[in-house]
């Protein structure tokens, strides 16, 4: 692994750290709403490197050790994010990439694919959905939409807002939350390696409270990732239906935040998108799920 870099674009700036060697394909992770790159663990982007992938991790703005935003003075939505992340390739020379976006990275991941195809030698989007809004409606009490993609389950909203009620004050606080937001989303009957988030946690809450300007980090909902999400129009059909790089998803059966019916839905819009369940896996990568993960990659790039 290379250490920390930072490139400076779109007046911010964005640090990444690379796996493998550069002479490689180029795969881009794209973590999802509000989660720095370590979030994606360094045994799996190893394991990523070792398929001969030259596997680039990166903070978001708003995470990590990149530039946070004074939202209410500089608001942006999700194609920001997508900005950010082609400028991230332009400043590490890269003309394209495998694009691997998880969650909101999903997100980010159909919008580059939209934006600018001939950049993207593939897009895998997990744990994601083409919409947000019946996730970030479930959060928001809103009324259900008509014919509207299956919403997270009021149980786990209800156990999701009780423990992000109130914020943490000390680093330990900050890793427990971490943890166990993770856990929920994880669902009942995926493991969960208890050490390796455990130590995710304690990386995530040292990490923005190192910095000197008193930010903190804020996790799903009550970040500036959610607010942006509310700035982002909805993706339509037409232009899921216009993509035309290779497209793989890969979808827990068990995902209590995007139920699996949100991955079929997009595969069926998709032209030639595949789609690989993981049977028990939720809206967490844990270590048991590397392998099978890193296999259906290395099938989908050939």
């Amino acid at each position: 692994m290379q250490g920390r870099r930072a490139i400076h674009a779109n007046e911010i700036e964005l640090y990444y750290e690379a796996f493998g060697s550069r002479t490689d394909p180029a795969l881009l992770l794209v973590m999802g709403n509000s989660a720095p790159g370590l979030v994606w663990p360094d045994e799996f982007c190893a394991m990523l490197a070792a398929t001969s992938l030259y596997v680039i991790r990166f903070d978001a703005r708003d995470t990590g050790l990149s530039t946070y935003i004074d939202f209410d003075e500089t608001p942006y939505t999700l194609d920001d994010l997508v900005e950010d992340a082609f400028a991230l390739l332009d400043g590490i020379g890269l003309s394209k990439a495998h694009i691997v976006g998880l969650s909101q990275g999903g997100v980010i991941g159909y919008r580059m694919a939209i934006r600018r195809p001939q950049r993207l030698l593939s897009l895998t989007v997990m744990m994601s959905s083409a919409d947000l809004r019946p996730k970030n409606d479930a959060f928001a009490g809103a009324a259900a939409r008509e014919g509207e993609l299956p919403r997270p389950s009021p149980n786990y909203v209800a156990k999701v807002v009780a423990l992000n009620a109130t914020a943490p004050t000390t680093i330990e606080e900050v890793a427990r939350r971490f943890v166990e937001n993770f856990r929920l989303a994880a669902g009942p009957r995926s493991p969960f390696d208890e050490a390796a988030w455990q130590a995710l946690g304690h990386a995530f809450a040292q990490l923005p409270l190192s910095r000197n300007d008193g930010l903190g980090p804020a996790l799903a909902n009550n970040s500036n990732h959610a607010l942006a999400q509310k700035l982002t129009s909805a993706l339509t059909v037409e232009e899921l239906s216009a993509i035309r790089v290779p497209v793989l998803l890969i979808q827990g059966s068990d995902d209590p935040i995007f139920p699996v019916e949100h991955a079929r839905w997009s595969a069926s819009v998709i032209p030639g998108a595949k789609l690989h369940i993981i049977d028990a896996m939720g809206h967490a990568l844990d270590p048991a799920f590397f392998n099978s993960i890193v296999g259906t990659l290395n099938d989908f790039y050939g």
